[in-house]
């Protein structure tokens, strides 16, 4: 119980904003300063678990239409799922989720647990079906440009927050997988809605991992698992820091037996190497050290099934200053993605041997700029050879990381604008990489 009530106060703290999402709620009762200043309905928290949630009708035919008209609408709760399904919107936006956003999330995974079982699950669980519409409708938003659907986001993420904080009265019961797929959504929804730094859920995810032991197997929670782990990844990639959770060889995966465990296995690789090289508080790694970690990135290469091996294919599609390689499925590019990103980590980390003369550092500082471009030219032509929204939204992280080292102009353009086009079709917020990359003025 002394668990549950900490990770509400996490909740409940990160929660204290002003339903706008633009700046924090002073609290004042009836009305916070920045509702009462535009005159919009505020809905505060009270206390842990008690939110003042705002007014939800039972059912509306047509929730889009409505918010379009004027601020405040009510929209269809998701406390009952199956009569919420019978809203059309409701059922247009969890069918968008279905039919595109899944597959972000079923990326290493061939069971397909968030197309398949997590459909399912939300027809019976009010927060899994509020996050699938929080995230659908912020997509929508992103992507078509259209405010009515950042209305109806808000509204049901804020929904999600509020179930998310009452679960946590009594953790115990908490239907794990469930809410960590949920808590999945919501990630997304933050980066997509908000910004890439946005970390709220991301941190009562870890509150939640923390108090409870997982056992990695093929259900929702370990899919849910992994998934979070991944978002875990792409953000400290971007920002350049530790993942938040904390790895180590006791939770870690088992040994790989079907084609799609070695994602999962180089995702916990690639975790434990980011956790040591980039954490600010990390020393600097020792030769032995150096040398085990670079070890067993060479034994998981070495155990790649064949159907791994990337397939080299000239002129296969439209022109490109990156060699054109492609692989059979998804989790092949996501594969060889962390494995490139982890070597680029592990050869900015390796610690000399012994002092060098000028002439010496030369020759090494050569030496690395070629691996570390080597490593990005892979990461960059897998991902320009597909035409996957999974397949790029799990590569902003490598490409955030390792693309700088690229020194062709044309490449870095190239890349620059296949970010911008990724970034418009799936509405994940790509132009910091991609001015990083190349100034937007020599995009355009």
């Amino acid at each position: 119980m002394a668990a549950g009530s900490e990770v509400g106060r996490k909740w409940q703290k990160r929660s204290q904003t002003c339903r706008s999402r633009r700046v924090k709620c002073d609290g004042r009762r009836p009305k916070c300063s920045p509702c009462q200043r535009i005159a919009r309905d505020c809905h505060w928290i009270e206390e842990a678990g008690t939110i003042a949630a705002p007014r939800a009708s039972a059912y509306q035919s047509s929730p889009l239409a409505s918010a379009a008209t004027h601020h405040g609408t009510d929209y269809t709760s998701a406390e009952h799922p199956e009569y919420a399904l019978q809203d059309p919107q409701v059922a247009k936006l969890f069918r968008h989720y279905i039919g595109t956003l899944a597959a972000w999330y079923d990326l290493n995974d061939s069971k397909r647990h968030f197309k398949d079982i997590v459909p399912v699950r939300a027809r019976y669980n009010p927060l899994l079906l509020s996050a699938i519409l929080a995230f659908s409708a912020a997509n929508q938003h992103r992507t078509l440009g259209e405010d009515a659907y950042l209305e109806i986001a808000e509204f049901y993420h804020y929904d999600s927050v509020r179930r998310l904080i009452s679960l946590t009265k009594n953790i115990d019961s908490i239907p794990l997988g469930e809410t960590l797929a949920a808590i999945c959504l919501l990630r997304s929804y933050e980066i997509i809605a908000q910004n890439v730094s946005s970390q709220s859920h991301l941190q009562g995810c870890y509150s939640l991992l923390a108090s409870r032991q997982i056992h990695l197997t093929a259900d929702l929670l370990s899919a849910g698992y992994w998934n979070y782990l991944r978002e875990d990844i792409t953000v400290a990639l971007i920002e350049q820091r530790g993942l938040m959770i904390t790895l180590s060889d006791q939770n870690a995966p088992p040994e790989p037996t079907e084609d799609a465990d070695f994602a999962n296995y180089i995702t916990f690789l690639l975790g434990k190497i980011i956790n040591r090289c980039l954490s600010v508080d990390s020393s600097a790694l020792n030769p032995l050290e150096w040398e085990a970690m670079k070890a067993d990135l060479d034994e998981f290469k070495s155990s790649l099934p064949p159907s791994f091996d990337t397939i080299q294919t000239p002129g296969l599609g439209r022109q490109s200053s990156f060699p054109s390689i492609w692989t059979l499925r998804s989790w092949h590019v996501s594969t060889i993605h962390y494995y490139h990103t982890a070597m680029g980590i592990l050869w900015l980390a390796q610690p000399a041997t012994e002092p060098l003369k000028a002439l010496q550092r030369i020759d090494d500082m050569e030496c690395l700029r070629r691996r570390l471009e080597y490593h990005a030219t892979e990461i960059c032509a897998l991902a320009i050879s597909s035409d996957s929204a999974p397949v790029w939204v799990n590569a902003f992280g490598p490409i955030a990381f390792c693309c700088g080292w690229i020194q062709d102009s044309q490449k870095r353009m190239e890349m620059a604008k296949e970010l911008g086009k990724w970034g418009k079709l799936t509405g994940w917020p790509v132009s910091s990489i991609s001015d990083a990359l190349c100034p937007s003025e020599m995009v355009h």
